[in-house]
């Protein structure tokens, strides 16, 4: 398969943070990378993870590569029920919930077993390894970490997944001509590999829109509706595009059926949508918008204020529909509507994790800030205005950052984000 997403490689990884107080070593993750690196501070981390479907397991293998002692060592954080066997060289002590590796001054290797076979309490899978195919998150490949490393020093990562004769892997990172897949963040340090990925017997569709590189795939027989789901972004993306102009180049959806997870869910560049969800739902909003609105944000929220996040992700679900002509005005109105009769018993919007009413609340709280927004301003501002700006530097979204934004464009505190409105503060 071309077109860079595919044949090999993968994997997930290290989030990189410094140990305070330590001479010479910086946080890897804190510190963005310098606009021209110097080569003799890159460390070179190559991935290869092997998929072993009779074990529902992958195992994988880290090879550090470097000049001289720029990685000093890497503390692992482990669910010690997923990972295990764990060997390396150099110095290795492996703990209860942690694992420490200090490599060779030259490099060296480690290895271990991940599970892949991701259940939760319903019954269903998030992430898992069947005889014909895999479905997974990068980030399970390699757990977090925290990096001890010289100043300015900087990880060059690449990714291979290898499994069963005839499988075929995706991600949503290009390969270089050796078939691995590049990881690159500029924005970090350590080079973090993450995002959906899916391997075995797929089909696969690609398709370029606006200068976005699309993938859907999903495993044969799953009833995957990649079409459709083309067909839909063909329609919708160019709206969301208008409003968040910074959007990844590239773009995996991967979709399967039943055991996994009924529902969406985003990751970086990438998001898993079940087969059977609808690309449109009853109320005029939509799963798979919803996720690639939160691929656009590019933030999350601090606190108790994730009905910010997710609240802008389902009023742009309505909004972006409506805008591209697939939701008439009458169906954007009662879908407001029905989200309004939804969240009216909700007295609080303070929670770690906004769903349901709260986010239905929500987004009749930012459909009152748009207009109050556009009334003050004569219409030069909107919430478009808004959430771009909280998405210019990815940092996490509070109450406080959302009315700073707002008066910042409108010169006064608005009525739609006081306590009054915003119950529990």
């Amino acid at each position: 398969m071309g077109n860079g997403f595919v044949k090999s490689s993968l994997a997930a990884g290290l989030l990189s943070m410094l140990l305070a107080g330590m001479p010479g070593v910086s946080d890897a993750q804190a510190t963005p990378k310098q606009a021209a690196p110097r080569a003799d501070m890159a460390y070179d981390m190559d991935v290869t993870a092997t998929l072993v479907p009779a074990e529902g397991i992958a195992r994988v293998r880290i090879q550090l590569r470097q000049p001289r002692d720029l990685l000093r060592s890497v503390r692992f954080r482990i669910d010690p029920k997923r990972y295990r066997d764990f060997t390396g060289d150099g110095e290795l002590k492996v703990e209860s919930g942690r694992v420490t590796w200090l490599p060779p001054k030259k490099g060296g290797s480690i290895s271990y077993s991940v599970s892949l076979q991701e259940q939760k309490k319903s019954g269903s899978y998030d992430s898992m390894v069947q005889s014909r195919w895999a479905l997974f998150r990068g980030d399970d490949l390699v757990p977090a970490a925290s990096v001890k490393t010289i100043k300015t020093a900087y990880s060059r990562t690449r990714l291979r997944l290898t499994g069963p004769a005839g499988w075929s892997f995706l991600s949503a990172y290009t390969r270089d001509s050796q078939g691995w897949f590049v990881v690159n963040w500029p924005e970090r340090g350590f080079d973090r590999p993450v995002g959906w990925m899916i391997a075995g017997k797929l089909t696969v569709k690609w398709a370029d829109v606006q200068g976005v590189r699309l993938a859907v795939a999903g495993p044969l027989g799953q009833g995957v509706r990649s079409m459709d789901i083309l067909a839909f972004m063909r329609w919708n993306l160019p709206s969301l595009l208008q409003t968040f102009p910074n959007f990844p180049e590239r773009i995996l959806i991967v979709s399967a059926g039943d055991p996994m997870w009924r529902g969406g869910i985003s990751g970086p560049n990438s998001l898993f949508l079940h087969a059977d969800r609808p690309l449109i739902s009853g109320n005029g909003t939509s799963t798979l918008l919803h996720e690639l609105m939160h691929i656009a944000q590019g933030y999350s929220a601090e606190g108790g204020d994730d009905w910010i996040v997710e609240g802008i992700a389902e009023y742009y679900t309505l909004e972006i529909l409506h805008r591209s002509g697939t939701l008439s005005s009458s169906r954007y109105e009662k879908g407001h509507e029905k989200l309004d009769a939804w969240g009216e018993e909700v007295q609080s919007m303070e929670s770690e994790h906004s769903s349901g009413a709260r986010t239905a609340r929500a987004v009749s709280i930012l459909q009152d800030l748009d207009a109050e927004l556009r009334a003050n301003s004569k219409g030069i501002y909107s919430l478009d205005d808004v959430a771009r700006r909280l998405s210019v530097d990815g940092n996490p979204v509070t109450l406080s950052r959302l009315r700073q934004v707002c008066e910042d464009l409108v010169g006064k505190p608005l009525a739609s984000l006081s306590d009054a409105k915003v119950e529990g503060r």
